[in-house]
């Protein structure tokens, strides 16, 4: 530590409010330590909220390719009161446990409803994706 010269030679005495002392280091060592800590847990669940909306983003796709796939097969290959699995099909970045079904009723004549669902288990937590649409005799682009 370098001491002030007075213009006489000798060496100022030094006040008590220079520097730090031991204890205000300590106490701003943990105040950080627990700023740090909390910022990384607001980062750890940053990143598990950032792959559970990945998760569902991938599977509202897979539902929406399924009611695709099933009007491009036609109203005619759907039968009432059948269930369609197609688990399969699922993206393999989907979490495992993963199924996907589809359900197909007839609300009124000439008329299919395909109701699909998608469930996976995602970090310890069951979520289910729904998507309904409805497929009629005459599909675009036909005419009656």
């Amino acid at each position: 530590m370098v001491r002030d010269k007075q213009v006489d030679g000798t060496v100022a005495p030094q006040s008590p409010e220079a520097g730090f002392t031991l204890v205000e280091l300590l106490v701003t060592i943990i105040v950080l330590s627990i700023v740090i800590t909390s910022l990384g847990g607001l980062y750890y669940l940053t990143q598990i909220a950032q792959v559970q909306s990945q998760h569902y983003d991938l599977a509202v796709r897979a539902a929406r390719t399924e009611i695709e796939d099933l009007r491009d097969n036609g109203y005619s290959a759907l039968t009432p009161g059948s269930t369609i699995d197609f688990t399969a099909s699922l993206p393999s970045a989907l979490p495992k446990n993963k199924s996907g079904t589809v359900t197909v009723s007839e609300p009124v004549t000439d008329l299919r409803r395909v109701d699909v669902s998608i469930t996976y288990t995602d970090y310890g937590k069951d979520q289910t994706v729904l998507l309904s649409s409805e497929i009629g005799i005459v599909g675009l682009g036909q005419a009656h």
